[in-house]
């Protein structure tokens, strides 16, 4: 999700500040014309001016809320879609490793089997229609309440998935695969409580910092699992069989003709 979204917190500050200024130029351009000594009904094309703002800013508004809403289905939905993903990837990990072993009641296995029931159970899909429904009417109450939400799913989310990471290296030796070296993962410790309590104190200005960490810690979050997921994957796929090569020794895949490494022909 590009941080082109920023949009949504800015656009308010920057429309709210415009028609300050606007409509603080019409006020000092009225008070000139009545304090200049011109006839006060100088000053009546000023009220058509008013009113042009007052309906710009309308418009305004509506757009605003419209990309908010947008946001916050979007935001959700990602959400859900990484969430069911990871738990295929662990039901499929589990049932896998424990076939391998042939051990099902082993301590590796069993924790698997728990994590991907907890993900099941904790991690289910938020319903991201009705809240991006519900923004468009209480905009302020429930783009706190979702952004709550957001912070503290991926917060219990990453600590699954540690915890989870932890057993399947002990699984994967259990089964006789060699584990790979996991990439660190990148914690997002956000308290959420903590965010809503500087929003208040600011007047809504922090809104605009946490928009930015829900946006990068995902972000970040996606990067981190596909890396894992790539590793996991590409040291269970079956490999296939390969032979030396008569010049160089290098493996060469049996249904190759040359050799990848030194271009040889090899003996059929």
């Amino acid at each position: 999700m590009g941080y082109i979204w920023m949009v949504v917190p800015l656009l308010p500050i920057l429309v709210g500040i415009g028609l300050a200024v606007s409509l603080i130029g019409i006020l000092v351009s009225v008070v000139s014309r009545i304090g200049s000594l011109q006839q006060p009904e100088s000053a009546i094309p000023a009220a058509g001016e008013i009113l042009a703002i007052y309906g710009f800013a309308i418009v305004s508004f509506y757009i605003i809320l419209a990309f908010g809403a947008f946001a916050i289905y979007y935001m959700i939905e990602r959400r859900n879609g990484h969430f069911r993903r990871q738990q295929r990837l662990f039901s499929t990990l589990q049932k896998y490793l424990t076939s391998k072993t042939g051990v099902p009641g082993n301590e590796n296995a069993f924790r698997l089997w728990q994590s991907s029931e907890e993900s099941i159970l904790e991690e289910r899909d938020r319903p991201a229609g009705l809240w991006s429904v519900l923004y468009l009417f209480v905009t302020p109450i429930v783009g706190l309440i979702v952004a709550f939400n957001l912070t503290q799913d991926l917060r219990g989310h990453e600590e699954l998935q540690a915890n989870y990471q932890t057993t399947i290296l002990g699984a994967l030796n259990e089964a006789g695969i060699v584990p790979p070296t996991l990439p660190p993962s990148r914690p997002h410790k956000r308290d959420p409580l903590l965010f809503i309590i500087l929003t208040a104190i600011t007047g809504g200005l922090f809104w605009t910092y946490w928009f930015y960490t829900l946006l990068k810690d995902y972000n970040q979050h996606f990067q981190d699992q596909a890396q894992y997921e790539d590793q996991i994957l590409a040291l269970l796929k079956p490999q296939s069989p390969t032979r030396k090569c008569v010049t160089c020794g290098g493996a060469v895949p049996e249904s190759a003709k040359f050799c990848p490494h030194c271009r040889t022909q090899q003996a059929s």
